[in-house]
């Protein structure tokens, strides 16, 4: 069952039972309320009839005294009693009829035959056909004679008062109902339309619209629902986005990966199956082997990078201080070499400070840094290097005068295999690697770094390693 009908159901029967039970409750009270006064009424008539009846019976000689006489006394009484339609009765010790006024036929037990010593009075409540009666009856013992007084009061009245207020408010419990239910579905509808609305849109998530969110309305715990399920939309949300850009940079890295591991191998292959199946001259092999050779160095420098990313992911290392100045003069020398080749200068300005780190790493990031920069560079190219030492930590600044880059390539700059001239990087022997491992690097030491460049200016790497220690142990 849905929870709108469980709550309509549910305030429904509450509100009727409660009703119901209320109503006749307050009936039965008031019917009560009128029988104890009839009850108090019929005693005082019978008290009353009692009295005149001895009052009247002490004035008489009780020698003379006959059941005539008692007749006579008896009508007299009466007569001056309410003429309310009672009945009224005397018997004599053995219980035989002396007077009856307003005669009445109950069949069943009277109240004659429970009167007793111990019980002078008593009272009994019978039905006669649709007439209900009070029955009073009384002991009097004048001059030494006995006689039983009965007093009969209808009281159908009050049972039918009774029966009228049912009927009244039967028909005020049919028209209740109908109102009720109205109020209660729509008060119900009120009450479920957030759970509704809420339960829609966990259907439309599941079915994979991502972009499925809970109207919030009011401050009660369903808005609080509905506040905490969009939270948690909007955090599934960017997981599954990550985990499908994930996926696609997985995809497109084994994508770009075969594509590179393909163009050596074929040129490899070909070359060795010239040198294999065809007579070649000395120089021809020479020039077929030199490529061999050329491809090769290139699929170990793409299995080197590779490798070092993995263990850049993956391996622990252990940071200590090392100092800024030191770190570049190595990475000038190694990188000295090839920037000869087209007398390419680099120049450095640095304060001599301090990085907490792994120095092979941070080795790497600068010599993968100034490497690129010397292949953005035409011949007499420059290269500068810009260290400050701040209180919140180092900023780095490698610049060189090349070619520069479009802002979109500098947005895809630290894809793996993303290179913007393949050509020209092939022939250097790169692998589009380079950036993603420096990426990596600067995010393993908590660093920030930002990319500035123009096409036909240059380019600015600026890095900001953080102040101190302290910032690992946080992480720890």
């Amino acid at each position: 069952m849905k929870f709108f009908w469980k709550i309509y159901f549910s305030f429904t029967v509450l509100f009727l039972l409660a009703f119901g039970l209320f109503g006749t409750w307050m009936i039965q009270m008031t019917f009560q309320q009128s029988y104890q006064k009839a009850l108090k009424d019929g005693e005082w008539d019978n008290r009353m009839y009692q009295l005149a009846f001895e009052t009247s019976l002490s004035s008489m000689n009780p020698e003379t005294l006959s059941d005539n006489m008692v007749q006579v006394i008896a009508v007299t009484v009466t007569q001056n009693l309410s003429d309310s339609g009672n009945v009224y009765r005397i018997y004599n010790s053995s219980k035989d009829l002396l007077y009856e006024r307003n005669s009445c036929k109950i069949d069943g037990t009277e109240p004659l035959s429970v009167l007793s010593q111990e019980q002078p009075c008593s009272y009994l409540v019978k039905r006669a056909g649709d007439t209900t009666w009070l029955l009073y009856a009384c002991r009097s013992t004048v001059g030494g004679k006995t006689y039983l007084l009965e007093s009969l009061t209808n009281i159908s009245d009050i049972y039918q008062e009774r029966e009228s207020y049912y009927d009244w408010y039967t028909a005020v419990m049919m028209g209740m109902t109908v109102m009720v239910t109205l109020l209660v579905f729509f008060i119900s509808h009120m009450l479920t339309r957030s759970v509704t609305s809420l339960s829609q849109t966990a259907r439309r998530f599941t079915e994979g619209d991502l972009s499925a969110r809970a109207a919030v309305s009011g401050s009660d715990e369903v808005a609080e629902l509905s506040a905490d399920f969009n939270r948690m939309a909007v955090s599934l949300s960017d997981k599954i986005e990550e985990l499908t850009m994930q996926a696609k940079r997985q995809e497109d890295f084994t994508a770009s990966f075969a594509h590179e591991l393909k163009t050596p191998l074929t040129s490899i292959i070909g070359y060795a199956d010239m040198i294999r199946s065809i007579d070649c001259t000395r120089e021809e092999t020479m020039d077929a082997a030199n490529y061999i050779f050329q491809q090769g160095k290139r699929l170990e420098s793409l299995s080197f990078k590779l490798l070092e990313l993995i263990v850049a992911e993956h391996q622990q290392y252990q940071y200590h201080y090392f100092s800024v100045r030191k770190l570049l003069e190595e990475a000038q020398i190694l990188t000295e070499e090839k920037r000869k080749e087209r007398n390419i200068s680099a120049e450095r300005v640095c304060d001599d400070g301090l990085i907490f780190g792994e120095k092979d790493l941070l080795l790497s990031l600068f010599v993968n840094l100034l490497d690129n920069a010397r292949k953005a560079l035409p011949e007499n190219g420059e290269i500068r290097i810009l260290g400050k030492c701040r209180r919140n930590g180092y900023f780095l600044c490698i610049c060189d005068n090349g070619c520069g880059m479009a802002p979109d390539e500098v947005t895809r700059i630290t894809e793996a295999f993303y290179m913007i001239d393949k050509s020209r990087a092939r022939k250097e022997g790169g692998a589009g690697l380079g950036m993603t491992l420096c990426s990596r690097i600067i995010g393993l030491h908590h660093a920030r770094w930002k990319i500035f460049s123009r096409q036909g200016k240059g380019t600015v790497i600026a890095i900001h390693f953080p102040e101190g220690e302290e910032i690992y142990d946080k992480e720890d």
